[in-house]
C-alpha cells in the first residue's frame, strides 16, 4: 500500500517548494533556445496580467495563475481547505464518494501515524488564514502568527500555548507603505522568524521582475517597522540580534542567491551575505532551520533533470562560523558543509530540539506529496570551526492514507508543532522526542 499523507494543499496549486510562487517566477532552467529559456524571457515578450505570471515549459511560455486559493490566503498551503480536504459528508463536489468519510481517525493526529521514540501532547485550534507561526523561547510559550485573508498581511498575536487564537486586531502589516494601497499584488512567503525581540517576515510582488521585500516588526511596538527589498526570499531564521533569510540579496548587497545575516544589534540594520551557493544548478533558495544547540540548516533547491523540476537540499553549519562569516564578510560555502541525508524531497523544515524536522515527500504534476516527517539530530563539531555531526533519518510521523495532511512545521521550545488538517479541522500539535 502507498503510505503518503494527503497531499499538501489545492490540487494543481502546489509546487516543489514552500513558497510555490518562484518556481514560476524563476521559471526552469532547461526549457531549451525555443521561446524560451526561463521564466524572465516570458515576461519580457508578454505583459504581466493581475493575477497571473508566465513560465517556461518545454520551450513554450505559458501563462499561470498566481491567485492563491481561498481569496489569497495562502498560495503554498492551503490548511486543507481544497476539495481533496476530505469530508465526513461522505460525497465530493463532482459526485463521488470520499474515501476518508468512513476512516477512522486520532482527535489529534488524524489518520497520521506518531512513530516510537515519539508522543503526541497537546493541540491547539488554528486557522486556515495563518501561513507560518512562531514562538518565543519559553518556558511561557507566546506564539505569533502571519495571517493573510484577501485584502490584509499582517501579524498577529496568538496567545500562549496551548490557548491559541488569532489576536482581535494586528501587530501590525508587514506591508511596505508604498505597498498597501494593493494587497492583492502581493504574495507572502511562508515563514515567520522572530530573533527574541523582532518578528520578520517577507512577501512578493506581481511586478516587472517580481521584486520582493522582508519586513521587521516590533510585537511590543518598542521600534517602528522596517523594510528592505529581498527579491525571492523563501525562508528564515532568527538568532539573537540576526536574521538569517534564505533568498536572494537583501538590501542589495549583492546579484545572487544565498543566505543574507540581517543584523539587528544596533540601527541603522546591516545586510550582510553569510553563505553562498553553488554557482550552477541551483534554480531557488530553500528552507531554513536553527537547532536549540545553534546549528542552522539552510538548503537550496537544485534543477531536475526536466523543465521546471527542483529538487531540495540541505547542509548543516554551526554558529561559530556563521558569526565569523558575518564579522569578516566572507560568507560560508554551504557545499562544503556537511549534508543532511534527507533521502528525499521535502518542503518543510524546522528545528526539533537538538535537531531538524523535514516533512519529505516528491513533487508530481505540480503538487507536493508529503511522505512523512522526518527528524535528523545535529552535533557541533569538537572545535568551534570543525564540521558539524549530521544524524540518520528517525521518522516522526507516517501515514497510510491520503486523509489527513501536514501544512505547517513550527517549533515550541525543543518540541515541534506540527500543522494538521483533516475534516476535523486544522489544528497544531506538539510532538515530544521521548517519553
Amino acid at each position: 500500500m502507498r503510505t503518503d499523507m494527503k497531499r499538501v494543499g489545492t490540487k494543481g496549486q502546489r509546487a516543489a517548494l514552500v513558497g510555490a510562487l518562484l518556481a514560476v517566477v524563476l521559471g526552469g532552467t532547461g526549457c531549451g533556445d525555443d521561446e524560451c529559456v526561463t521564466a524572465f524571457d516570458c515576461q519580457e515578450k508578454n505583459p504581466v496580467t493581475e493575477g497571473q505570471g508566465w513560465t517556461c515549459v518545454d520551450h513554450v511560455c505559458r501563462a499561470v495563475d498566481l491567485t492563491p486559493p481561498d481569496g489569497g490566503a495562502d498560495a503554498g498551503s492551503d490548511g486543507g481547505t481544497g476539495s481533496d480536504a476530505g469530508t465526513d459528508g461522505g460525497t465530493l463536489p463532482d459526485g463521488g464518494t470520499d474515501p476518508c468519510a468512513s476512516v477512522p481517525r486520532d482527535a489529534k493526529l488524524g489518520t497520521l501515524q506518531l512513530q516510537a521514540g515519539f508522543t503526541a501532547e497537546e493541540s491547539a485550534e488554528l486557522s486556515p488564514e495563518v501561513l507560518a507561526v512562531v514562538s518565543t523561547p519559553g518556558p511561557t510559550y507566546s506564539l505569533f502568527g502571519l495571517r493573510v485573508t484577501a485584502a490584509t498581511r499582517d501579524l498577529v498575536a496568538l496567545g500562549t500555548w496551548p490557548d491559541v487564537k488569532p489576536g482581535a486586531s494586528a501587530i501590525d502589516t508587514i506591508l511596505a507603505p508604498a505597498d498597501r494601497a494593493n494587497a492583492a499584488n502581493t504574495f507572502p512567503s511562508h515563514f515567520l522568524a522572530y530573533d527574541g525581540t523582532r518578528l520578520l517576515t517577507g512577501y512578493t510582488k506581481m511586478e516587472v521582475n517580481y521584486p520582493g521585500v522582508v519586513s521587521v516588526v516590533d510585537p511590543a511596538a518598542r521600534e517602528e517597522a522596517s523594510y528592505f527589498d529581498a527579491k525571492t526570499s523563501v525562508s528564515a531564521v532568527g538568532t539573537a540580534d540576526a536574521f538569517f533569510i534564505n533568498g536572494g540579496p537583501v538590501d542589495r548587497v549583492s546579484n545572487t542567491l544565498g543566505v543574507y545575516a540581517l543584523v539587528t544589534s544596533a540601527r541603522p540594520y546591516v545586510a550582510v551575505k553569510a553563505v553562498t551557493f553553488p554557482s550552477q544548478g541551483v534554480g531557488t533558495s530553500g528552507l531554513s532551520a536553527y537547532s536549540t544547540n545553534s546549528i542552522a540548516v539552510f538548503g537550496y533547491a537544485k534543477t531536475g533533470a526536466q523543465a521546471g523540476d527542483f529538487v531540495n537540499v540541505a547542509h548543516a553549519v554551526g554558529n561559530a562560523k556563521l558569526t565569523q562569516a558575518v564579522a569578516d564578510r566572507t560568507p560560508v560555502v554551504l557545499a562544503d558543509e556537511p549534508a543532511v541525508d534527507v533521502g528525499s524531497d521535502f518542503n518543510a523544515a524546522a528545528a526539533f530540539g537538538n535537531g531538524v524536522a523535514m516533512a519529505r515527500g516528491a513533487n508530481s504534476a505540480g503538487v507536493f506529496d508529503v511522505t512523512d516527517v522526518s527528524r535528523f539530530s545535529l552535533t557541533p563539531g569538537l572545535a568551534g570551526n570543525q564540521p558539524v555531526s549530521v544524524g540518520a533519518r528517525e521518522p516522526v510521523l507516517t501515514a497510510a492514507d491520503a486523509c489527513t495532511s501536514v501544512d505547517l512545521l513550527s517549533s515550541l521550545g525543543s518540541d515541534l508543532l506540527v500543522g494538521v488538517t483533516d475534516s476535523n479541522g486544522r489544528r497544531l500539535v506538539r510532538i515530544r522526542q521521548g517519553q
